[in-house]
């Protein structure tokens, strides 16, 4: 039992290798896409916090969220970008994931913050999803909601504006939280 993260690593590495190309954000974006982040290679500045603090690996594959360690559904990760970012044309966000074997989370959370510190967030069901297989999910912008605990100045998020962005768990369930995450990105 000792070993079991380092089985989940390997085990996720090896399934996201082989099918990576469906969910490769390496590769030229369509012109109605844009990066926001790729979690393979862009993870310097990321924060954890809750019960993903210090259980996030850093892997070739992306950021995997370590349930075996303790990480749970209450938790995230995320990262100031470094310039506002326009998602005003914007209308879905799209995140790509794979479910790691043992995941007991059913859904996660895309958070995104405006400059004044406005937060809206958006749902994701993950628990249908194959383990294994990295996938791109959609959530539709028009979807996305205040979150009552992060309200910033007017409540009213600034789509031109967006300053930081999260991924989170679901903060009701309080169990073992297994998913790679590879790249987040908005769809015009």
């Amino acid at each position: 039992m000792k070993n079991l993260p380092h089985i989940i690593l390997f085990s996720c590495g090896l399934l996201l290798a082989s099918g990576l190309d469906a969910a490769d954000p390496a590769k030229p974006a369509a012109d109605d896409t844009l990066s926001i982040a790729d979690l393979r290679t862009d993870t310097a500045a990321i924060f954890q916090y809750g019960t993903w603090e210090k259980k996030v690996a850093v892997t070739k594959s992306g950021l995997i969220v370590l349930g075996a360690k303790g990480a749970q559904g209450a938790g995230g990760f995320g990262h100031d970008l470094g310039s506002e970012l326009d998602l005003t044309a914007v209308t879905d966000i799209e995140l790509a994931l794979a479910v790691v074997p043992g995941n007991e989370v059913p859904q996660v959370t895309i958070a995104l913050n405006d400059a004044d510190g406005t937060q809206f967030t958006a749902r994701i069901a993950i628990d249908q999803l194959a383990p294994g297989q990295p996938v791109w999910v959609r959530a539709r912008k028009a979807d996305f909601k205040l979150n009552p605990g992060e309200k910033g100045k007017d409540s009213e998020m600034n789509w031109s504006k967006v300053t930081r962005w999260h991924l989170q768990g679901d903060w009701n369930t309080k169990k073992p939280c297994a998913v790679a995450f590879i790249a987040l990105r908005a769809r015009k």
